[in-house]
Order: structure tokens, then C-alpha cells, then sequence
């Protein structure tokens, strides 16, 4: 059974198909050639070009009316601003060899999959792993189909509400935006006002896909490193001991010269294991260090200009950023959350080596125990640029700086 014939995978690489994020070549004898660049690429080159084109276009109108822009408006062209940013950090990542890398060898080798039959708790985990992996999968998907419904939505009704839709429009009154932009024509035409919305739903789809779709795509990952990290302790807890021979009353104290040698391979075995894993911790950290980077620094800034915008209570505002809000701090909790099992996971494997029955082993095995005690005891953990932790941590020291800058901020309109 193949990776890709898994619900949640076939999910996950249809989503990221649809934004060009999923590197279809890497699993696929495609001939080479001289336009073999551009079909791998074109489309994902195609999405970097709009993205950079509508954020030069939000860049100059906040220029263009920064003294006019009223506080709704300017916080919520600016975060759109904030996105694309993180937007375009994103549609890079399929382009580089890291990532490529990364996802086959997580679908060709580092997937529960290929490791199920190697114990029946093995089997067991990969069933609890897939389980966790469907169900995430579920929730993230709906939450990618609400956030760019419920962000478009929420001007259409505004411009229902003001009368903005019919044929019999207010006097100089203008059309809300999901998305503003400096343009060359007139955004109160009624046509152009079709195409902006148009764009702006295509867009945004393409914004929530590259936001949840490739923090699902992290979390699985996650969650397989989980589930190895799992089977790991279980081996280490479960180590065999003496055997007790036919007619022995007691427990012998050393293995014997037979035992030595499963032993020996036991441990070789355990380790070949925990480099794996080890491994692809760093890889996978490697490949998304600078993309979480720019992720928590988007909601350090972001947060606290969602609750700015939050904070009055007035209906236009929360119906314009009371989704969105939510959903943000959702998704930087949840993933914080997910990234924190591997933390807690890694902190008691150094009791679980040093419950191996090392004192009935030999001098041999013994040292290879010791050096498998002084590896375990390295962190485990994703690092944003290689330097700041991923979890619950660092997510709390986000939400309060987040509220700190918002009552600064907050205090410093009153006044």
C-alpha cells in the first residue's frame, strides 16, 4: 500500500495542486526538456506574479490615502498587506530543492506506512497516527473553505446593507472591498466592481490554501514524528530481558553469551531508529525555518491589529475581522499545540534509555547505551530560523506581546 492511497494524503496533495505548492515531478519520470521548467513551475510562478502585482497595488493605495483612510479600512489593508507577504514567502517554498526533498522522502520513507509491520504496536500507532492525521485534515479544510468565504462575504453584505447592490445606489457612495488596490480604473463602475470581487475570491482561496493547507502539511508531519518518537519509547520500555531458563527459580543477572548478541542488535536497531527520526527533524526544520520566521512575526504583528480593529464593537468591524480574528489565533494555537508534542514526547526518552537493563549487559553494550543516553538528551525540537523553539512557549510569549502592544496602542488613541 502506497502513501498517496491514504484518505488525508490524497487530500492534502489535491489542495496544494490547486496552488501549485505540490511537486508532482519529484514522484514522476517526467522526460526533461526545454519547457519542462515551466510546466513544473508555471503555475506557481504564475500565483508569485499576481501576489507581488496586488501587493504594489495595496502598497500605493495605502499611500495614496493614508490621511483619508478611515481606521476600518486602513487596519484591514493592512493586514491583507501582511498576508501577501507571508503569502509570497510561501508560494517560494515549492520551488526549492529542501522542500522537494522533504515531502518525497516523508512519502517514500519516513511515513508510518513503511513501518507498520514492524511490531503490532507499530501497527497500532500508524492506525492512531492516520486517525489524527483524517481527522486534522477534516477541520483544516473546512477551515480553509470558511476563512475565504467569511472574508469575502462580510463585504457583500455590508454593500447589500448600504444599498450599494441594487440598481438605485446612494449618492457618492463607494463599493467596500474584501481587498483594496491602487487602480487605474474606476472601482465604483459596477463591472469592474464584479471583476475586483472576482479576483479578490480567487485570491483569497489561493491565501487560505497556502496558510492552512501547509500548516496541515507541517502538523502531519508532526504528527508522524510523534508517532515514531512513540514507538521509540515503547522499544525502549519493552527492552527484552534475561531469560529465564527451564528448571531457574531466580532471574539471571547477565545475559548470556547468546543474548549478547540480540542484544547488541536489538540496540543497533533502536538507534538506526532514532537517527531516522533525528534526521528528519533537522530536514524538516531546515526547510521551514525562515518560513515559520516570517509565520510568527506575521502574528505578533497581525494579532494585535485584529484586536485594534476588534475593539470598538462596532458591527462593520466585527463583521469584517470577528472571523478572521478568530481564526488566526486559532491557527497559531493549534499549531503551536501540535508542534509541542514533540517537545514533551523528547523530554522523557532519557528516562526511557536509562531504564534499559544496561546492568546486565556487557562492557560493549553498555557503552552503546551510554552514547544512546548522551543522543537522546539533545531537544528534538522545530526551530524558526534555527533559534526560536515552535510551541506552547513561544506562542504565549506571541499572544502576550500581541496584548501588550494592543493596550499601548489602544491607550495611546484614548488619549
Amino acid at each position: 500500500m502506497d502513501a498517496f492511497d491514504l484518505r488525508y494524503m490524497k487530500r492534502i496533495r489535491f489542495t496544494l495542486r490547486t496552488i501549485g505548492a505540490w511537486p508532482n515531478h519529484v514522484f514522476e519520470d517526467l522526460p526533461t526538456s526545454k519547457l519542462a521548467a515551466i510546466s513544473r513551475y508555471g503555475y506557481t510562478s504564475f500565483l508569485f506574479t499576481i501576489c507581488c502585482i496586488g501587493m504594489v497595488a495595496q502598497a500605493v493605495y495605502l499611500v495614496n490615502n493614508k490621511g483619508t483612510l478611515p481606521f476600518i479600512d486602513l487596519g484591514q489593508s493592512c493586514l491583507t498587506l501582511l498576508c501577501c507577504i507571508v503569502y509570497i514567502g510561501r508560494t517560494m517554498l515549492p520551488l526549492q530543492t529542501a522542500y522537494q526533498e522533504l515531502i518525497k522522502k516523508f512519502a517514500s520513507k519516513f511515513h508510518l506506512i513503511h513501518h507498520k509491520n514492524m511490531t503490532d504496536f507499530s501497527a497500532k500507532m500508524y492506525d492512531k497516527v492516520n486517525k489524527i492525521c483524517e481527522i486534522a485534515t477534516i477541520v483544516e479544510h473546512i477551515q480553509l473553505y470558511m476563512a475565504a468565504f467569511m472574508f469575502n462575504i462580510a463585504p457583500l453584505y455590508l454593500n447589500y446593507s448600504a444599498g450599494m447592490l441594487s440598481l438605485d445606489r446612494p449618492v457618492n457612495a463607494t463599493f467596500d472591498h474584501s481587498v483594496y488596490y491602487a487602480l487605474p480604473v474606476d472601482p465604483t463602475d459596477g463591472f469592474w466592481f464584479t471583476i475586483i470581487c472576482v479576483y479578490n475570491w480567487y485570491v483569497s482561496y489561493n491565501l487560505a490554501c497556502v496558510f492552512t493547507c501547509q500548516d496541515l502539511q507541517i502538523c502531519v508531519f508532526v504528527f508522524h514524528i510523534w508517532g515514531h518518537l512513540t514507538i521509540f519509547e515503547h522499544n525502549l520500555n519493552y527492552f527484552p530481558r534475561p531469560r529465564i531458563h527451564v528448571g531457574s527459580k531466580t532471574e539471571p543477572l547477565r545475559y548470556s553469551n547468546e543474548e549478547k548478541v540480540e542484544v547488541a542488535a536489538e540496540l543497533k536497531d533502536i538507534i538506526k531508529h532514532y537517527i531516522m527520526i533525528k534526521q528528519f527533524v533537522v530536514q524538516t526544520s531546515d526547510t521551514y525555518s525562515v518560513t515559520l520566521c516570517v509565520y510568527l512575526g506575521f502574528h505578533l504583528v497581525s494579532d494585535c491589529i485584529l484586536l485594534l480593529e476588534c475593539s470598538p464593537l462596532e458591527i462593520d468591524a466585527l463583521v469584517k475581522f470577528g472571523f478572521m480574528t478568530v481564526a488566526l489565533y486559532q491557527q497559531l494555537i493549534q499549531v503551536s499545540v501540535v508542534f509541542e508534542l514533540i517537545s514533551s514526547k523528547g523530554d522523557g526518552l532519557a528516562d526511557a534509555v536509562y531504564g534499559l537493563p544496561w546492568e546486565c549487559m556487557d562492557d560493549g553494550n553498555r557503552r552503546t547505551v551510554l552514547i544512546l543516553l548522551q543522543v537522546v538528551q539533545q531537544s528534538l525540537p522545530l526551530k524558526a530560523c534555527g533559534m526560536v523553539p515552535i510551541g506552547v512557549q513561544t506562542m504565549l510569549a506571541i499572544l502576550k506581546a500581541s496584548f501588550s502592544y494592543f493596550l499601548m496602542l489602544r491607550t495611546f488613541a484614548n488619549n
